[in-house]
C-alpha cells in the first residue's frame, strides 16, 4: 500500500481527489489531508508518508516552499495544480510528475501508477527542484531539462544538445562534447519539450538545435543539415520547405 497524504487549500479539491483515489487505486492509502504548507509539513513528519499529493498555490506558500523545508524528501509527490503555463513549462523541462485542475481522474491514476515504479530518491528530487527555478526565470540563458535514465537523474542544459536521433521508443541525446544519453522517451516528446528552444523536427528520425547548423546541403529530394562539427543530418522531403523557412527567420 501507498501511504499518501493530500495537501490542497481547496476543500473540494482534496474530496475530489480522495474519491478518485478510493475508486480507483486501491493499493493507495490516504492517511491524512492538509490545507496549507504548514500543516501539510507537520502532516508529512507524522505519516512519514510514500506518496504526496501536493498543491502548488496555497495561502502560507507554495509547494515548492513545502519540499525546501523538508530535511529529507524520502517521498514521491506528484504536484496538483491550475497554474500559469509558464510554469507548467518550467514543470515539464525538470521531468516533475503534476495533474492538472480540474483533475482529470484517468490523468491523476496515470501519474499515480507512474509513481509507483519509480522508488524515491533525495538527490534527484532536489536536482529536479532546482532544474525548475532555474528555468522558471523566463530570462535565464542556460535552461535545463530534467533527464531521468533507469540509473540517475540528469540535468542538462538545452544548449549543450546538438541533436537527438530517434531510437524507436527510445531517443538518443548528442551532446556538445560528443557523449550521448539513451532515453526511454520517444522523440515526440523531445520535440514537444524542446521545439520552443530552437529546435526543428528535421526528419520523422531526427530533432535539430538549430543554434549548430552551419548549412544546408541541397541534395536528392531532401537535403541534409551540416552541423558545425561536420555531422551531416537528413531532411525529409517533407519538411524541407518548413525548414528552409525557419532557416531564413533566425
Amino acid at each position: 500500500m501507498q501511504r499518501t497524504v493530500i495537501i490542497d487549500d481547496e476543500p473540494n479539491a482534496r474530496q475530489v481527489i480522495a474519491n478518485i483515489l478510493d475508486l480507483y487505486c486501491k493499493e493507495v492509502e490516504v492517511v491524512g489531508q492538509a490545507e496549507n504548507v504548514k500543516s501539510g509539513i507537520e502532516l508529512i513528519q507524522k505519516q512519514k508518508p510514500d506518496l504526496v499529493l501536493l498543491d502548488i498555490q496555497m495561502p502560507d506558500g507554495s509547494g515548492f516552499d513545502l519540499l525546501k523545508k523538508i530535511e529529507k524528501i524520502d517521498f514521491n509527490f506528484i504536484f496538483i495544480t491550475a497554474h500559469e503555463q509558464y510554469a507548467i513549462k518550467a514543470i515539464k523541462l525538470s521531468a516533475l510528475d503534476y495533474v492538472l485542475k480540474p483533475i482529470n481522474a484517468n490523468e491523476l491514476i496515470d501519474a499515480i501508477e507512474k509513481a509507483e515504479l519509480n522508488p524515491y530518491n533525495h538527490n534527484d528530487a532536489v536536482s529536479k527542484l532546482d532544474n525548475y527555478h532555474a528555468n522558471l526565470k523566463s530570462a535565464n540563458p542556460d535552461k535545463r531539462i530534467s533527464i531521468n535514465t533507469t540509473d540517475s537523474v540528469y540535468s542538462i542544459k538545452i544548449k549543450e544538445i546538438t541533436y537527438c536521433m530517434s531510437d524507436k521508443n527510445y531517443t538518443e541525446l548528442h551532446m556538445k562534447d560528443n557523449s550521448k544519453l539513451l532515453i526511454s522517451k520517444t522523440l515526440k516528446d523531445f520535440e514537444i519539450l524542446l521545439s520552443e528552444y530552437g529546435f526543428f523536427r528535421v526528419h520523422q528520425s531526427y530533432l535539430v538545435n538549430m543554434r549548430y547548423v552551419t548549412r544546408f546541403a541541397k541534395l536528392g529530394l531532401g537535403g541534409n543539415v551540416i552541423l558545425d562539427d561536420g555531422t551531416k543530418i537528413p531532411v525529409s522531403s517533407r519538411k524541407r520547405d518548413g525548414f528552409l523557412r525557419y532557416m531564413e527567420n533566425m
